[in-house]
């Protein structure tokens, strides 16, 4: 938000330097990011006079002129009719920043250089209104009157000596993106007062309501709307005063009526937005929503189709302008226009919001009512409006105004616990001083002053321009401020005890860690997305009352669409080996509220995603890596497990569903599902226009947590070699290596120290329907060293364990 330091002393006097001014805003809530003089953009323009004219010999269009700039004598090609000798005008010398270049379609700033412009030497521009972002005019050179000196500075003659202070307001402070609310809180920094200039109309004996009527046929959108009617207008263009401000904060002048609309926008915040009265079907304004699919021509004439949810301002015959957003082309103010009506209305952010996203329009306007405007100013912004109107375009003020106002909005009270304040600012502050601080921000206390008794709590009154100060804790940050944030004394509070982290963050953290140190990049994606993604994993997701477009109308019931999406990113950009994980939420509706944050009627979900496509390590010149698979996956996540100290677990084979094919795993932890590994199914990843394997593995996070293992302690080194045997066995097809494993083991203890599988075959030699198994078997004690018939005998009990329960038969 660009503010003059001048227009801020029309509220408020202002004697501190300016760099100090800027520090104490800062410091008291209002960032300011950087002050500027207004001149600067004009460096490098100076004063200069024409000389001589004449033609270029090598264009009919251009003439050659000798400018004096006072230091020397330039000649430069200019292409304006206007231009001839003993002008005084604004020179762009070589180096300078041109705002508008009038032959570039977008008017983008350009700067001067030295050229030959047919054969001809130019070095420098005499410059048109529009090019020194002064006014619209195009057609000649800007030729300057009054009093001024060759070769002077162009921004001293403007009378460019004003400072801008460059401040970001934050998301929660509409209040301040104006003049007055910036000199509002400057008054409150320094015990002072602001105060908005006093507005006196003549009106004429004709009234308002007798010339147009208004009904609001949706009062929650549209609690407010008023308007003033001005007649007998002439547009035209505004003074030079108006022109010169709205110019210092970066805003255009167009003509006299729309200035003072904007001008009035950035003196109070308030946005309004001014009719042509005699293009009114009717003089009847009626506020309703769109119907789906109707069309509408907005000022920036474009076309646009509504889609049913946006408000409308419409009169007796059709929409006239988007609420809140922008106006229609068809009832504009033009160099025709004789009558205006004014409209300072009130309509609910999250309307303005969601129009707004959805229209893909963003204006001065509705970035305010978004943020949420007063509604109670409306009355005053109107009556600005009309003065300033009477004042530079002539005209009849009739008599009052229109205000419809059927669902009143009123200050709210939030009470203050004088104790809890000083409990989290760490002062001893009095009732009367809190009291005194927040009245300084015109938030008075309320309640007969019976809150200044030391028990008790204060009650305040927000003022309708604070919809950001809801709760006490608000109230608290505003204290602070105003108290000075500088004051607040640092102690160290050494009864407090703070409890040790959860598990889950803890062993998040050690995941997150190993995932990072082992090559994997963490991703981090919207939990929104589109319904038919939302629902390949589940059908009880959770769709969004208000979504901001349709790829946003669920909440995820899965991370795995959402990683998908950066996968092509990088596939599409030509990384294809890689490895990536999140840790995220997904949400589902009418469940049981067994995850953190859950509540009744939905479920929350904290859920590790780990995704693999291509090979599985960087490429060598002698050998490529092998490409990822269901065993790498696994063996990954068996890594993992082993990371966390979390032995009991299984993978077992389950039917697909729609995200998966060929190939699905459920990971079991201590017989508990825990999540799922596999394939992307094909027709997914086409949706998605991937065309390589990617594999995924979606565990929950809570599982996890219950079950994990003790850290291992230390062992001494064995004392005793061990002993190795190969074991080849011939199972069926379907029987999973988990379970072959878990019998090996069973018939292995307490000799089987190790156990590893490092071949599964099938082809040639083996039945259909079997497959060859074969494991490294590892045998030692830590009391002696083992014998071969000990080994021969479990190496036995092995074999007939899985012979008898798995009806395996060793491979010769």
């Amino acid at each position: 938000m660009n503010i003059s330091l001048n227009w801020l002393r029309d509220y408020i006097t202002i004697k501190a330097p300016v760099k100090e001014l800027a520090e104490r805003l800062t410091m008291f809530g209002l960032e300011v990011e950087r002050t500027r003089e207004l001149g600067e953009r004009y460096d490098k323009y100076v004063v200069g006079e024409v000389l001589d004219v004449r033609r270029h010999p090598s264009a009919d269009k251009l003439w050659l002129c000798d400018v004096n700039v006072g230091s020397q004598k330039l000649q430069i090609v200019c292409g304006a009719p206007n231009v001839a000798a003993g002008q005084r005008v604004a020179v762009a010398t070589v180096g300078a920043v041109v705002a508008h270049d009038q032959h570039d379609p977008e008017g983008r700033p350009f700067v001067i250089r030295q050229a030959q412009i047919r054969g001809e030497l130019s070095a420098g521009m005499i410059c048109s209104a529009f090019e020194l972002d002064l006014g619209e005019d195009r057609e000649g050179i800007l030729v300057l009157t009054g009093r001024s000196r060759v070769g002077m500075p162009l921004a001293d003659y403007l009378g460019l000596d004003d400072t801008i202070l460059e401040i970001g307001v934050t998301p929660n402070r509409p209040d301040a993106l104006s003049h007055f609310g910036v000199a509002r809180e400057i008054g409150a920094m320094l015990s002072s007062q602001a105060r908005l200039p006093r507005v006196g109309i003549k009106e004429d004996l004709q009234r308002a309501v007798t010339y147009a009527r208004v009904r609001i046929l949706d009062v929650e959108d549209c609690p407010r709307y008023t308007a003033r009617i001005v007649l007998d207008v002439k547009v035209g263009e505004s003074p030079g005063w108006i022109k010169d401000r709205l110019n210092a904060v970066g805003v255009r002048p167009v003509n006299n009526i729309v200035d003072i609309t904007n001008y009035v926008l950035m003196e109070i915040g308030h946005p309004l937005h001014a009719f042509d009265y005699d293009r009114i079907n009717g003089h009847s304004i009626m506020i309703r929503k769109a119907s789906a699919g109707e069309p509408f021509v907005t000022l920036d004439n474009k076309a646009r189709t509504l889609r049913g949810s946006e408000l409308l301002i419409c009169d007796a015959e059709r929409p006239i302008a988007i609420a809140g957003v922008m106006g229609g082309a068809n009832s504009e103010i033009s160099e025709e226009t004789r009558s205006v009506l004014i409209e300072g209305a009130y309509f609910a952010p999250r309307s303005i919001r969601r129009t707004s996203k959805s229209l893909g329009i963003s204006t001065e306007a509705s970035q305010r009512f978004e943020r949420g405007a007063d509604p109670n100013i409306t009355e005053w912004a109107v009556d600005r409006a009309a003065s300033l109107i009477k004042e530079s375009c002539g005209g009849r003020v009739l008599k009052g105004r229109i205000d419809e106002y059927p669902k009143k909005i009123l200050p709210r009270r939030v009470k203050l616990r004088l104790g809890r304040t000083n409990e989290l600012l760490g002062t001893n502050l009095t009732a009367k001083e809190v009291s005194s601080f927040l009245m300084r921000l015109s938030i008075p206390l309320v309640g007969s002053g019976k809150g200044l008794r030391p028990s008790g709590d204060l009650a305040f009154r927000i003022p309708t321009w604070r919809p950001d100060l809801e709760h006490e804790i608000n109230l608290v940050e505003e204290v602070a401020r105003v108290f000075g944030y500088s004051k607040i004394e640092t102690s160290a509070r050494s009864l407090l005890s703070y409890p040790h982290n959860p598990p889950e963050r803890d062993y998040t953290e050690t995941i997150r860690e190993w995932l990072v140190g082992s090559g994997y990049n963490e991703i981090v994606t919207n939990s929104m997305q589109d319904k038919s993604l939302a629902s390949i994993s589940s059908e009880s997701y959770v769709e969004i009352a208000n979504p901001i477009s349709k790829d946003m109308a669920a909440l995820r019931t899965s991370l795995i669409p959402s990683a998908l999406g950066v996968i092509r990113h990088n596939i599409f950009h030509g990384t294809k080996d890689f490895r990536v994980f999140e840790f995220g939420k997904v949400y589902f509706r009418n469940g049981a509220s067994e995850g953190n944050g859950s509540i009744p009627g939905f479920r929350e979900e904290d859920r590790l995603l780990l995704g693999y496509t291509g090979m599985t390590g960087p490429r060598n010149w002698d050998r490529n890596q092998p490409q990822s698979d269901i065993p790498f996956v696994k063996g990954e996540l068996e890594t993992l497990f082993e990371k966390i100290f979390l032995d009991k677990h299984k993978f077992i084979p389950y039917p697909t569903t729609k995200a998966l094919t060929e190939v699905g795993l459920s990971v079991e932890i201590n017989g508990r599902s825990a999540g799922m590994m596999g394939l992307v199914g094909r027709e997914l990843l086409r949706d998605f226009e991937i065309d390589q394997d990617v594999f995924v593995a979606e565990l929950s996070i809570e599982p996890l947590v219950r079950s994990l293992g003790q850290a291992r302690r230390y062992r001494e080194l064995p004392k005793y070699p061990s002993v190795m045997r190969d074991l080849a066995l011939i199972v069926d097809a379907g029987v999973p290596v988990e379970k072959i494993g878990e019998e090996i083991r069973a018939a292995g203890r307490p000799l089987l120290s190790r156990m590893e599988l490092f071949d599964v075959y099938t082809g040639e030699q083996i039945d259909s329907g079997k497959k060859s198994c074969a494991f490294a078997l590892e045998f030692m004690t830590e009391d002696h060293t083992l014998t071969q018939q000990e080994v021969d005998g479990v190496m036995k009990q092995i074999i007939d364990r899985v012979s008898l329960r798995l009806q395996a038969t060793l491979r010769s």
